[in-house]
């Protein structure tokens, strides 16, 4: 069990750097100095140095990564129930979205940053709406099939 959060942790961490560098390249601001691919304030916190800046985020963003991706070995443990298994993982994803976007810079404030959370739980919603009627098909599929086995075997 170990193995497999450290295995999810750090695949989810090298994915949160991809995401988080991603998306600061392509929102980068540009000033006097040049281009800079971190926020302003993350810039200010690492003293100006845009490398620091940089491993920040990466760092960060990373731990984001790692957790969300981690967290989805609730799904597997057999004594957590769906539900509770399905509130904790978007706690997972969202309680920690709250300190490291105000501390990156990703958001302007308190409003900003709900409004992403707020997001962030709709996606939820939908990607588990998607996959619960995606599951459910599956297993009336299966359900079909050990009928029509039972059905089968009683004429046999």
């Amino acid at each position: 069990m170990l193995a497999s959060i450290f295995k999810r942790a750090g695949i989810g961490f090298l994915i949160g750097v991809v995401i988080g560098n991603a998306i600061a390249i392509l929102t980068g601001t540009s000033s006097t100095d040049g281009i800079s691919f971190a926020s302003k304030q993350l810039l200010d916190m690492a003293g100006g140095d845009s490398v620091a800046a940089m491993i920040l985020q990466s760092v960060f963003s990373g731990v984001y990564g790692a957790l969300c991706f981690a967290g989805t070995l609730l799904y597997d443990a057999d004594r957590i129930p769906l539900t509770l298994a399905t509130v904790l993982h978007c706690a997972i994803i969202i309680l920690p979205f709250i300190p490291i976007s105000l501390l990156l810079g990703w958001s302007s404030g308190i409003k900003s940053v709900l409004i992403m959370a707020g997001i962030q739980l709709v996606c939820f919603f939908i990607i588990w709406l998607i996959l619960y009627f995606v599951y459910k098909k599956q297993v009336n599929e299966l359900n079909e099939l050990m009928n029509k086995s039972k059905q089968q075997d009683e004429q046999q």
